[in-house]
């Protein structure tokens, strides 16, 4: 299971006002912390800010690139040019991942050709022009599409993940189980992996955690590669690293015991 660290984004009131603020400390304990506890890459999203989100996002990768020099960056925005530019700003040993492409074909024909110029790892959103499907089927279709049109490019679809748009139960009770069912049936285009923003679940509910960590079970079982989640969340890392242990996807369960020895697990 590939993590994907959440906690540098601007959504978030705390680390808007870091990143305004310019407090270096503050982003580079996120970036560190992440990636002590088990982020293979650090997601970097500065598209909320009351500054320019071109200078902001070229800031918190100079302080990232300064205190953690390997690490692995997800590049986080709606906007093209950010991307774009934080693309160039990345200078450090680690790989690359660009946060989104979806259906619309102006917004692949944009960055697209930034993923393979950089050998980036690339999120496709399983939605289009028009909207996100309500269905297993419906996201099946979206994915089938902009697969086809990543491989015609020559992008190596290994690198490909889609994200079938995981939606709050407490508004939409449906879309978990949708989401799940999606999930094999993306896996069948030949090569393809999946991700999903975890908390997106539990959106509007008590004890989001517990949501979160159980549909992380369940999407883990039904073949979830990837996750941006909350390293730092012992609940979560308890259900990641005791559901990979019980679906052999940890070689006599090394990476459990390990995580229990530093003190990780709840």
């Amino acid at each position: 299971m590939l993590i994907v660290g959440e906690r540098i984004n601007s959504t978030r009131q705390k680390v808007k006002e870091a990143i305004g603020a310019r407090n270096a400390s503050m982003v580079a304990e996120m970036a560190r912390s992440q990636a002590a506890s088990g982020a293979e890459y650090i997601d970097v999203n500065c598209a909320v800010t009351s500054g320019s989100e071109l200078q902001d996002m070229d800031w918190v990768l100079s302080v990232i690139q300064s205190e953690v020099s390997d690490a692995n960056i997800c590049i986080d925005s709606p906007n093209y040019l950010a991307i774009e530019a934080a693309l160039k700003a990345y200078r450090s040993k680690g790989g690359l991942m660009i946060n989104s492409i979806s259906g619309d074909e102006a917004r692949i024909g944009s960055i697209l050709p930034l993923a393979i110029k950089h050998n980036a790892k690339l999120i496709a959103l399983t939605m289009d022009e028009k909207g996100m499907p309500n269905t297993a089927g419906g996201r099946f279709e979206a994915a089938r599409r902009i697969y086809e049109r990543v491989k015609s490019a020559g992008f190596d679809v290994s690198n490909l993940y889609f994200d079938p748009l995981i939606r709050p139960i407490a508004t939409e009770p449906d879309q978990a189980l949708e989401f799940l069912r999606s999930i094999p049936l993306i896996k069948d285009l030949g090569g393809a992996k999946t991700v999903c923003g975890l908390s997106n679940v539990s959106y509007g509910l008590p004890n989001r955690r517990l949501i979160n960590a159980v549909f992380l079970v369940m999407a883990m079982q039904a073949g979830l590669d990837a996750a941006i989640l909350d390293p730092l969340d012992k609940h979560i890392i308890s259900a990641l690293c005791s559901s990979g242990a019980l679906l052999n996807k940890d070689e006599y369960c090394a990476g459990y015991i390990r995580a229990f020895r530093e003190g990780k697990l709840i």
